[in-house]
Order: C-alpha cells, then structure tokens, then sequence
C-alpha cells in the first residue's frame, strides 16, 4: 500500500464551510470541498483544463466549479464544460466521509478498515490540530519514547532526577507496538495537582499503542498512588500522524478524558476547556521541540539509544512496510 492508501485525517469538519480547503498529504495537493447535500468531496487540486488550482473554485449546488473557466466537477470527479457541453473531463478524486468531527481521505482503490476509535466511559473534550516541523518518523519517534517527559512536559511525565526509576515494556505485534511505562510522577502545579487529586509519592501511568494503516497512537495518562488507588483524572487521546511534506507532519488528536470526582459527568463538561488548554499546550511542546533538532534525517544509524528507544527501529519497519509499502530490514532494535 502507499500512503494515500490509508485513511487520513485532513481538516475539521467545522472548517469546511462554503468554501473548499487545499490540503496536501505527502506532497500531494488536493481540493476537499463540501456539496450543497452535506456530503464530502475530494479531488486533485487541478483542473484538467487548465491546471487552476480547484480549491480557488466555487460550490454550486452538487458541484465544484472551477474560478478560471467555470468548469465544473462532481464528487467523483466527473467534469463538464459549460462552453463546450458535450466535451467531459474527468479529475482525480478521493473517497472521502466525515467521522469524529474531522474529515478523512483515501484512494479509491484501496480498502483499508477505517481506524478504530474506542470512547466508552469517556468524555469527548475535542479536537486539536497543529503542525510539527520534523518529518514522520521524527515525529513518531518523539510520542513513542517518555524519557523526554523530564523536561520538555509540564504535567504528563516523569520526575527527571527518578527517570532511572521509570520501568518500560514493549508488546510488539506485527502491525502495531504497545508501550506501557510507570513510574515516579513529576510535580504538577497546586491547580492541577488539585484537579487531578495528585499526591507526593504518586506514580505517573502512561501507556500507548501506535498502529500504521494509517500512522496513529492512541495515548493513555492517569496517577494511582502508591498502594495502587486510580487517582482523579484520566485522559485518552488518539494522535493522527499526517505527512504534509518531508519536513512537516500534522497532528490531528481527539481527546477524551473521564473523571471520578463525585458530581454530574464527574465535572469534566464543566472542565472541558480547562482539559483542552492543558492537551494542547503539552501537544505544543511536543511539536515545538523538534523544531531544534540539529538534524533532520531519518535514520537511526550512530545514534546512541537508550533503553526507552527500542520503539524507534521497531515503528521504522512498520511505517516502512504497511505504511509506505515498502520492505526495510528492522535492525539497531535496543534490546
């Protein structure tokens, strides 16, 4: 399979208005557009007359049409012209639909499942999208390692000078790893220690599992003191690693926490922005760091890794053959 064989995230449903949205996916620049119906379109963004950009186009009705000619396209890519009725074009078009607030993309030869989304007892909080300045397998390398939760995180992570104390393990199947790391929590702020019900002596419990058809972690955060009691607050988020270029990934998270405090939904309606702000800003530094990397190559090689870093050559293998469709050997695994 090749990457645009996956289904990906590209906006959010609500920024898909009256206008159509340029996108692109792995350099590819494509025209997502919203018919008078409701429904989803996707197409290349190129007129096959020619070459205008569709996304400077217009809607009308069920069609896109295009700002030069006034060509016009359906969903399927079916096009028309208005000054010469009976010639037809026809243009690239993608399977699109809307799920979870975000509107997704694929070819439409491929027949990928769509990925799984597991919400049950939780409390959707939002979406979230931002850019980060690396290319995908540095991005994929930063969430699927805890050691940099020392000092780039203010609340999801790991006391630094105890980092020695955190225990980690891997499950490795063949199109996905899970993470699972425990250990002494870095100090949260009085506010959101408060709102966590977090104590001195708690254990910080993070754990994900990253699947690659498409690229995508599902992330989990709570405290438990020591004797094992779930403190307050738990998040889930679902991150979206969306190739835009070599250089920059998207993410697209959806968040969703649970709360145990004994009011209505367990305050977190009430707490919803308050969440949200909080994901964001760790999400942020998760991006904002890796705009200093002195070093923007993808391979591993002469790297000096540790033992949180076994997941770097284990997801390489993975993006390389399910993701990309290619066959590259998994080697420099840290054992």
């Amino acid at each position: 399979m090749a990457v645009l064989d996956h289904w990906h995230p590209v906006a959010r449903s609500r920024d898909l208005r009256k206008r159509p949205l340029a996108v692109r996916i792995a350099g590819h620049e494509i025209a997502v557009f919203r018919i008078a119906s409701g429904s989803v379109g996707a197409l290349a963004d190129y007129c096959p007359h020619r070459r205008m950009k569709l996304s400077a186009g217009d809607i009308v009705g069920e069609h896109l049409r295009c700002r030069y000619h006034g060509w016009t396209f359906d969903a399927s890519g079916r096009g028309e012209s208005p000054g010469t009725p009976k010639l037809t074009a026809c243009a690239a078009s993608y399977e699109a639909r809307e799920e979870h607030g975000l509107v997704w993309i694929k070819s439409r030869e491929s027949q990928p499942p769509f990925p799984a989304i597991d919400t049950a007892g939780f409390i959707w909080i939002g979406e979230l999208v931002l850019d980060a300045p690396a290319p995908l397998e540095l991005v994929v390398d930063n969430f699927n390692e805890i050691e940099h939760s020392g000092t780039v995180h203010a609340n999801f992570g790991y006391d630094l000078a105890r980092m020695d104390e955190v225990k980690v393990s891997y499950e490795v199947a063949n199109d996905s790893l899970r993470v699972v790391n425990v250990g002494p929590t870095k100090r949260l702020s009085w506010l959101d220690g408060l709102f966590v019900g977090v104590r001195r002596g708690d254990l910080f419990h993070d754990q994900w599992t990253t699947w690659f058809s498409p690229v995508h972690s599902l992330f989990e955060h709570w405290w438990t003191s020591p004797d094992g009691r779930e403190r307050m607050v738990r998040w889930r988020v679902y991150v979206f690693y969306v190739p835009i270029d070599d250089r920059t990934t998207r993410l697209f998270a959806l968040a969703y926490a649970r709360s145990r405090w004994p009011v209505p939904g367990g305050g977190m309606r009430t707490a919803r922005r308050y969440i949200r702000r909080k994901t964001e800003a760790e999400l942020r530094a998760d991006a904002e760091v890796l705009g200093h990397l002195a070093d923007y190559a993808t391979g591993i090689e002469g790297l000096k890794l540790s033992r949180f870093d076994k997941s770097l050559g284990l997801t390489r293998e993975r993006i390389a053959r399910i993701y990309r469709g290619t066959t590259v050997p998994c080697r420099h695994e840290v054992v």
